[in-house]
């Protein structure tokens, strides 16, 4: 194995991983905020949101993500819409994901006890203040372990953006590997990069557990009522 060959290709593996990163870090925060009002809809809004929400759902869950890409790289452009690659791939990948995200938080959202709901409507609580004092407290840590598989997922998803000609990590370790015919070390060197990739979501996963659970906010709160 020629492993010098990396420091070669050093800066084009760079901007291939750096692409992959701002792909994982649109879609990972795009992907759960553009889903949460849909969630909220379909749990409490009328009928016709709950239905449309459900459709959406089912449709992105249904169709793979491959149909997307090439649906906003292909198809767009003859609708009279044309996106440049990267925003193609983002926008398919967006979309891709928020199709689960909505389930997740969906299950969230209807882990919080109907009794709750209904002693904040004694107490006179409008819906907004009991979604935001109540209701989201509670379901954002029963959503964030499926939420952040789901952003691995998404992570490894990353790699079909290269089918629609965007620069990631996997495309341009596909084209070294064509250039230079050495497979097996930037093969070593993919399987590396997206191990540590999604070492670093796997603790950024346990950080906003903490942050999100019962104990953590009961000594947040100790601590600020001792200063």
């Amino acid at each position: 194995m020629i492993w010098s060959i990396f420091i070669e290709h050093l800066p084009v593996l760079a901007r291939g991983i750096l692409v992959t990163i701002l792909l994982m870090a649109v879609v990972g925060t795009c992907g759960p905020l553009l889903a949460l009002p849909l969630a909220l809809g379909r749990e409490y809004g009328p009928r016709w949101v709950r239905v449309s929400v459900n459709i959406f759902s089912w449709l992105m869950r249904s169709v793979p993500t491959l149909v997307l890409l090439f649906f906003a790289y292909f198809g767009l452009p003859a609708l009279g819409i044309f996106l440049p690659p990267l925003l193609s791939a983002m926008l398919a990948l967006i979309v891709s994901a928020m199709g689960y995200n909505v389930e997740f938080l969906a299950a969230g959202l209807r882990a919080v006890h109907p009794a709750q709901i209904e002693s904040c409507r004694a107490l006179g609580m409008t819906r907004p203040q009991m979604i935001r004092r109540v209701i989201l407290p509670q379901a954002l840590p029963v959503s964030l372990p499926p939420l952040f598989s789901n952003l691995t997922l998404n992570l490894k998803g990353t790699s079909l953006a290269g089918l629609v000609a965007v620069p990631e990590f996997m495309a341009t370790t596909a084209g070294l590997i064509s250039e230079t015919y050495r497979p097996i070390e930037f093969l070593l060197l993919a399987a590396a990069v997206y191990l540590v990739l999604n070492s670093v979501l796997i603790w950024l996963q346990s950080v906003a557990e903490r942050r999100f659970s019962p104990e953590w906010r009961a000594s947040r709160r100790g601590r600020l009522a001792a200063a």
